[in-house]
């Protein structure tokens, strides 16, 4: 009886145990993935800082287009930033804002779906606003670390009344 006791104490005890360390691993994951999201939108004036968030084998879908040569697409992205502020005088202020976001985690792998408000601020013209746009990105851990694999853009779109 006693033995039995144990027994069933040592499985609790091991239960207990294994569900704090599961749940605190989930959440140290999802709040990394949340970090890893607001560091992407912080570095949207700073493409080269951004990339450093990005896997090398991302794939982007914006609009019509699917890119899937992260070097090439963020090469792209320079060459237009760079001649936007040749035109404007310098380079923009960005303010990017995160609403609504929801981050799923799946062992090494993390979905994190929210809205996007820009705001842009060229030096020599009138600021820009794009509207929101609703983004999902999909994250791999290797290494401990977590990195952008897939981001998917699309605009939001208001219900039919």
């Amino acid at each position: 009886m006693i033995i039995r006791r144990i027994e069933h104490t040592a499985a609790a005890a091991l239960a207990i145990i294994l569900g704090l360390v599961g749940s605190t691993a989930w959440a140290d994951d999802h709040d990394d993935v949340m970090a890893l999201v607001e560091r992407y939108a912080e570095t949207e004036g700073d493409l080269r800082a951004q990339a450093r968030l990005i896997r090398d084998d991302r794939v982007m879908i914006a609009g019509p287009a699917r890119q899937t040569n992260q070097a090439q697409n963020l090469a792209v992205q320079i060459a237009q930033r760079e001649a936007a502020a040749a035109t404007n005088g310098g380079p923009a202020k960005w303010l990017v804002r995160i609403e609504a976001p929801e981050i799923r985690v799946y062992g090494n792998t993390a979905v994190a779906s929210f809205m996007r408000l820009t705001n842009i601020f060229p030096p020599n013209a009138p600021a820009v606003n794009p509207g929101p746009l609703w983004y999902t990105l999909v994250l791999v851990k290797e290494r401990g670390e977590w990195g952008i694999a897939h981001t998917h853009v699309s605009p939001v779109v208001p219900p039919n009344n």
